[in-house]
């Protein structure tokens, strides 16, 4: 495997990078980086996708352009057990009432509020959209 590839491997495993060339033709190739979601929510500009790519194929081609796609973390990313506790002190509302407005278990709700249990995206996305609508 070659420096470059070794690279790219080491930019998908340490910050969900992605790097590929999209096309080749007369001289010039298209180069396409972009990040995922990340777990410590660490993310890099456009600009600074570009200088990695950039870094890693001016040694090897002399004519190439970068299309770089930075990550948009959803709205309801935000959404963890802090920001759960805010709202519903927010709101002046308790745990039962939310289980009873939403129709689920209570203990799901406290579990999330106390942060002990995980939450999933779609329990993230209805937490977020409950608030955003009152």
């Amino acid at each position: 495997m070659d420096v470059i590839q070794k690279a790219i491997v080491r930019y998908k495993d340490k910050y969900n990078i992605t790097i590929r060339e999209v096309k080749k033709d007369e001289g010039r190739v298209i180069i396409e980086i972009s990040q995922d979601k990340t777990l410590d929510n660490k993310y890099l500009s456009a600009q600074e996708l570009r200088e990695i790519a950039k870094s890693l194929f001016v040694s090897v081609h002399d004519n190439f352009h970068i299309g770089a796609i930075e990550y948009v973390p959803l709205a309801h990313d935000k959404v963890d057990f802090k920001w759960l506790k805010a709202q519903l002190a927010d709101h002046s509302m308790k745990i039962k009432t939310l289980a009873n407005t939403l129709g689920i278990r209570k203990s799901i709700i406290a579990d999330h509020h106390s942060g002990k249990k995980r939450m999933t995206n779609e329990e993230q996305a209805m937490y977020y959209y409950f608030f955003k609508s009152m």
